[in-house]
């Protein structure tokens, strides 16, 4: 009979104490001004970003999706992510496709002149690495490349050929695509028309 009542009674204590060492409801103890895993909410009516920021989360619904490897062991490229706040100029190439070779001193002559204010990025399509590298050192390209090895990235923007440039807009929207070479002139022009935010 003894055991009956004192079993009850130290259950009690047992879920009391197993209650008291229970971690606070953000997973950090009292005092800890760290964020738990996983991140917080941000309080209602939003934050600032901070100044010099980036406006990663200014993406339009809509906008393109596509994930890049890296060119040559270089780093890769994600869309919309990468963008950083700013447009986009997405050219399609590789070293079998002969007006890409021929385009490419022009694309490199526009980003000398607006890269502080447009993105450029250069994607060599279905090539291999050893020639697309050649071509990258006798034209003197210096905008940052990456690779679509197996051609599934560019096909999600709608790419029908080489050379196929993409105009892609601050906030991730694929705002016009110009297929064929483009010389500087045709290229500052199609930049005024479709990124006219941040034309030359």
């Amino acid at each position: 009979m003894v055991v009956r009542h004192r079993l009850p009674a130290f259950a009690f204590w047992v879920v009391l104490l197993l209650a008291a060492c229970a971690p606070s409801p953000t997973g950090a103890p009292a005092g800890d001004t760290k964020a738990p895993a996983g991140g917080t909410k941000a309080p209602a009516g939003g934050t600032k970003a901070p100044a010099g920021g980036t406006k990663a989360d200014a993406v339009a619904p809509g906008a393109v999706r596509a994930r890049f490897t890296g060119f040559a062991g270089g780093p890769g490229f994600t869309l919309p992510n990468d963008l950083r706040g700013r447009p986009l100029v997405l050219n399609a190439w590789a070293s079998w496709c002969g007006p890409c070779r021929k385009e490419m001193p022009e694309f490199q002559r526009v980003y000398l002149e607006i890269r502080d204010t447009v993105g450029f990025l250069g994607v060599d399509y279905l090539d291999q690495v050893g020639a697309a590298k050649r071509l990258v050192a006798e034209t003197g390209v210096t905008y940052p490349l990456a690779a679509d090895p197996k051609g599934t990235e560019l096909a999600k923007l709608g790419l029908a050929g080489l050379p196929t440039t993409f105009f892609i807009s601050a906030d991730g929207l694929l705002r016009g695509r110009q297929a064929g070479e483009m010389t500087a002139e045709t290229l500052r022009r199609a930049i005024r028309t479709y990124l006219s935010e941040a034309g030359p």
